[in-house]
């Protein structure tokens, strides 16, 4: 096997490996942005990385019960110090996907279907949902996690705005971005510190706006939206900062050691990162009233 490509998401980096006259290509605008067939991509400093081999050889999921079942999209089940995925259960086998991985995150094969393979080219091999699944393994390795939630740029930092489905990231990042600040992304993003210094990261995996930067800048701080008729910051309590992450945060809890990795993050971050609850109206005034509210609070920290 020998490495065809990488894929590189914030801080992790899988490294495709595939048989001799092997080739392997994204063609989604999001992937592609993320990957590359040689040298490293511009920008990228991976903290971890995976070996992932690319093999076609079909098969069907185990017919046991699985460790854990996320409906009819995606289950795993246990094979001693493996965790085999299965993805795409009840789809078209081309686009079947499975893999096992070790439990360590030192290595993953990759199995697709031979007929997903043209001409000795595997299109976008790991996709979603396994790619995304992988990642909360690694990232809880560095005390990092993946977080529903949007990232917009301003001045160089990243503000994260987070909460569940219609809370309103999709319509805060359009609004940021009417205002000139750069999205890396409306629906998914990455946080894990990078030295001393905590960080957020675009991913592939976009919502409404089709936001996915390949980017990572330093973290500002985090806030849960919550719609209201005026705009306005409150503060959270660290209880009540550390709830509000499980509700919004990927952990894995189908693995222990997982688990455990993305929780000890979690609560480092409440520790280390101004998390606040942000009500705000679905109008442009809500951008100026969060700018002027963490402008205020920096002057009175430097104050």
């Amino acid at each position: 096997m020998r490495v065809a490509g990488q894929l590189d998401i914030g801080p992790l980096r899988f490294a495709l490996r595939t048989g001799p006259g092997e080739a392997v290509r994204y063609s989604m605008p999001a992937y592609a942005r993320f990957f590359s067939d040689g040298a490293a991509r511009a920008g990228s400093c991976p903290l971890i990385e995976m070996p992932v081999d690319v093999v076609r050889r079909a098969g069907p999921p185990p017919a046991r019960e699985p460790l854990w079942r996320a409906g009819a999209h995606w289950a795993v089940w246990e094979e001693g110090p493996e965790l085999v995925f299965h993805a795409g259960l009840q789809a078209p086998e081309e686009v079947h996907l499975a893999c096992r991985a070790a439990r360590d995150l030192s290595h993953t094969e990759l199995r697709i279907s031979p007929a997903a393979t043209s001409g000795g080219i595997c299109e976008s091999p790991l996709r979603y949902p396994l790619d995304q699944i992988l990642s909360w393994g690694l990232l809880s390795r560095i005390g990092g996690a993946l977080m529903h939630a949007a990232v917009a740029v301003r001045g160089g930092t990243g503000w994260v705005f987070t909460g569940r489905s219609g809370a309103g990231k999709s319509t805060l990042s359009a609004l940021c971005h009417a205002e000139g600040w750069r999205i890396l992304n409306d629906d998914r993003a990455m946080v894990f510190r990078r030295g001393s210094e905590w960080k957020v990261a675009g991913t592939p995996w976009h919502g409404s706006g089709r936001f996915a930067a390949a980017a990572e800048v330093p973290l500002g701080g985090i806030f849960f939206l919550q719609q209201a008729a005026e705009d306005r910051l409150e503060p959270l309590e660290a209880a009540q900062a550390r709830l509000s992450l499980l509700d919004v945060s990927a952990v894995p809890w189908f693995e222990d050691s997982w688990a455990q990795g993305t929780l000890d993050g979690l609560d480092r971050l409440v520790r280390e990162v101004e998390i606040r609850r942000f009500h705000f109206t679905k109008t442009p005034a809500a951008v100026r009233a969060l700018v002027s509210g963490q402008d205020h609070q920096r002057s009175g920290v430097c104050a």
